[in-house]
């Protein structure tokens, strides 16, 4: 299986951090970069990005206030915050909204940033199995209830006949049940290797 290409978003109000950016990272990851929020909203929803990163300080919008913003539609991207300056608001902020994965501190380590970017990619990529495996059980859920109901249809409707019949449904249930149970059992041990 070919390794999936990482799909970056950078977004700075300045072109030479955006240039700087897309020259050093253009070789390894699909770097997207954009000046304007608004833009950057729309590519996010043109493109499955795993990591964006934005410039704290922006004339209309702080990297914060961007990342509040896409946080409903985009919850799984892993959001970095650039900045120059020791905004230590700017930091409490983010983590308290809990928006934000990383911080990066311009001028960056590009070394440094590859592997910041790299882990963001990791956690894309776990939030997204979460998730798969998440709706997986619901719909698990969904249908055993379904079953159930089914089952207390046909006892009150029938006799001895329907509850035999519906002991029997509830013994392969229980073994669907038991079958689940130790493959998402599976899924948590490799989740937290």
């Amino acid at each position: 299986m070919a390794e999936e290409i990482i799909r970056v978003l950078y977004l700075d109000d300045e072109e030479p951090n955006l240039f700087s950016f897309k020259a050093a990272f253009r070789r390894e990851f699909e770097v997207h970069t954009c000046d304007e929020p608004h833009k950057a909203v729309r590519l996010l929803d043109e493109h499955n990005f795993h990591v964006v990163l934005s410039d704290q300080r922006m004339p209309r919008i702080s990297g914060v206030e961007f990342f509040e913003l896409i946080m409903p539609d985009h919850p799984d991207v892993s959001r970095i915050l650039v900045t120059g300056y020791a905004d230590t608001d700017a930091v409490v902020d983010a983590i308290n909204k809990g928006q934000v994965y990383r911080f990066v501190s311009k001028p960056w380590n590009e070394e440094e940033l590859r592997g910041v970017i790299r882990s963001g990619y990791d956690l894309n990529r776990s939030r997204v199995r979460n998730a798969e495996q998440g709706t997986e059980v619901l719909a698990l859920l969904e249908g055993l209830g379904a079953q159930l109901g089914g089952c207390a249809d046909e006892l009150e409707g029938g006799g001895a006949a329907a509850a035999g019949a519906v002991a029997e449904k509830l013994r392969e249930m229980k073994v669907q049940l038991a079958g689940e149970h130790a493959r998402y059992e599976r899924w948590i041990q490799r989740s937290s290797n």
